[in-house]
């Protein structure tokens, strides 16, 4: 590492050469900065830096952003353990299930980070660095979460679909949208997601300088601070070649082809919730009560679809904008003051903590308009409850019914098994007993066991 004698008498740059010679680096021999204790115009190396606007990312990174992380944690953690019930593995729920990893993988992965150096304030000791700060920054801020990001950003292109297959040709999509084939999507997504992010973990390569440096404001100052080289990689394909091809790749493939087919996804479903509705009216008047709560599930499922995508869509598409016209104007040469100074800061600040704060908003969707998704939360985390209403059941019903007399399961929904103080098991079953305590729905309204396995089958659940 570039380590240096701190003296400013050893380093000699007082002296009218050292200026003179620091001079003609940075105004002739346009280098990055001029080293003063090794008396050298340093050209392949950069000064590199924590952040643009300190004061303000202190206060984002340092305070709201590890509030915000445990909130995503907590969210994205419920939903993949209530998701990964056996009776909840759905096509849609495998897809919701890895979004919420990729999710919670976004914020987690910046978190050590920002409360080293924002949250315990070692910004304040950077005569201290060493050389893993620089390599942490970079991976854990820069490097990883944009995959895990595009990994998310991926999945919600695949739910968005797979539910538009499943609402608009439902044969095929039993077949085509099965949990093995959304499996083998999710693999190849983050297999490509993960190959298109590596060029930006192996483009720089970081050591430390500690010494006297003449950089482009023409002044000498001590410096204590990574500075950043092209790896040999970058150097042989050539800068501008390599960063024009990520840049452009990552435009197009994680930006806006993806942002199109959200936008055109989701208003097909929009139509096709419509086009459902309808039909749902039509059966409800020729007194078809079974077809037409098999329709009410299924929009059920895909309103709350919409919501997601659509949430999704509002964040991602004003920092997907924004992103686009960045690497337009770094790849075609344009200067743009909207590109310089306190805007694009706060603005991607901003976007990030909006993009953040949709997860928990997920789970509260998830919980408001998924009964499923509700009582198999309510079955997991809410046990004292259970056996408090099983231990003193209410005065209008036996035992059995009590115990899950707020329990409010759709008949298309799968069973739920519960286990009782008691150690029997009950099921949250569509196949009402009354010897069970379950109270017996009107002639009109039972189902026989081939209807019921059939209403399983042809309703995509949440």
């Amino acid at each position: 590492m570039l380590f240096h004698n701190r003296s400013e008498a050893n380093c000699s740059i007082w002296t009218a050469e050292a200026r003179n010679a620091a001079e003609r680096c940075i105004r002739e021999e346009f280098g990055a900065y001029y080293d003063g204790c090794g008396q050298k115009c340093v050209h392949d190396l950069e000064f590199a830096s924590f952040g643009r606007n300190m004061e303000l990312e202190h206060f984002v990174y340092g305070l709201l952003f590890p509030v915000l992380v445990f909130l995503v944690a907590i969210a994205n953690v419920l939903v993949a353990l209530v998701l990964s019930q056996r009776h909840m593995v759905t096509p849609t729920n495998v897809v919701l299930k890895y979004m919420a990893v990729a999710d919670l993988c976004v914020g987690v992965i910046p978190l050590p980070w920002n409360f080293f150096y924002h949250t315990l304030k070692n910004y304040e000791h950077e005569d201290q660095l060493e050389l893993w700060w620089c390599y942490m920054y970079k991976y854990s801020m820069d490097a990883i979460p944009p995959v895990f990001h595009n990994i998310a950003m991926w999945l919600t292109v695949l739910l968005a679909g797979q539910r538009y297959i499943s609402i608009s040709y439902p044969l095929s999509s039993r077949q085509l949208c099965s949990v093995k084939n959304v499996r083998i999507c999710t693999a190849v997504i983050t297999f490509v997601c993960i190959l298109c992010g590596l060029p930006k973990s192996m483009d720089i390569y970081y050591d430390v300088y500690d010494g006297w440096a003449f950089d482009r404001s023409e002044t000498w100052t001590y410096r204590r601070s990574c500075v950043s080289g092209l790896t040999a990689l970058v150097t042989t394909i050539g800068p501008t070649t390599f960063f024009n091809l990520y840049f452009l790749s990552r435009v197009f493939l994680f930006i806006l082809l993806p942002s199109f087919l959200l936008t055109i996804l989701n208003l097909l479903l929009v139509r096709g919730i419509r086009n459902a509705q309808k039909r749902k009216h039509h059966l409800l008047k020729e007194k078809r009560a079974r077809e037409a709560q098999r329709q009410t599930d299924s929009n059920s499922t895909s309103t709350m679809l919409v919501m997601v995508v659509s949430i999704f869509l509002v964040v991602n598409l004003p920092q997907a904008v924004f992103m686009l016209m960045v690497c337009l104007s770094n790849t075609l040469g344009i200067h743009n003051d909207l590109f310089t100074g306190m805007f694009p800061v706060a603005f991607m600040l901003v976007s990030n903590m909006l993009v953040m704060a949709t997860y928990p908003i997920n789970f509260a969707i998830y919980c408001y308009m998924s009964s499923s998704f509700r009582d198999t939360f309510r079955v997991l985390f809410c046990r004292y409850s259970t056996r408090w209403h099983y231990r003193f059941p209410s005065k209008s019903g036996s035992g059995g019914s009590a115990a899950f007399s707020r329990l409010s399961v759709r008949r298309s929904d799968p069973s739920v098994s519960v286990q009782l103080t008691n150690g029997r098991k009950e099921s949250l079953s569509t196949d009402a007993v009354t010897s069970n305590g379950y109270s017996q729905p009107p002639p009109s309204q039972q189902l026989t066991h081939s209807d019921s396995k059939t209403l399983t089958q042809d309703t995509v659940f949440l």
